[in-house]
């Protein structure tokens, strides 16, 4: 009866013990935090600098060009550097950070009747 009872305390116990997804992505002291510059390309140019945070978060602006306009850009960075960022206006900005050399990803702006993308390239500095 001991044995039974055991075996069935031992599911129960390491359900308890397993650390979800969403804990586990979690930052006190994110290793990417610090300032970032970068271009992007494609339908539309400009430029984009953001800041990260100790949490991980992302908070910037994108600068199109010619026109000079600017734009909030926010988001998240996971522990293990993937990222999205975000602006009003629906574009998004998605990678994977590296402290130590240039980071090349894709953006995306979706509107109701058109998407527009491109290519950008940031680095740490």
């Amino acid at each position: 009866m001991k044995y039974i009872l055991i075996l069935l305390l031992i599911p129960i116990l390491s359900f308890n013990a397993c650390t979800s997804d969403e804990e586990s992505k979690r930052q006190v002291n994110s290793s990417f935090q610090g300032e970032w510059l970068g271009t992007f390309s494609g339908d539309d140019s400009g430029s984009l600098s953001f800041i990260i945070g100790k949490e991980g978060t992302m908070t910037g602006e994108i600068i199109f060009t010619p026109s000079n306009t600017k734009e909030i850009i926010e988001g998240y960075v996971n522990f293990d550097g993937k990222f999205d960022m975000n602006t009003k206006s629906n574009y998004s900005f998605s990678g994977i950070l590296n402290n130590s050399k240039p980071v090349i990803g894709q953006w995306k702006k979706t509107a109701p009747n058109w998407t527009a993308s491109g290519n950008f390239t940031i680095n740490k500095k």
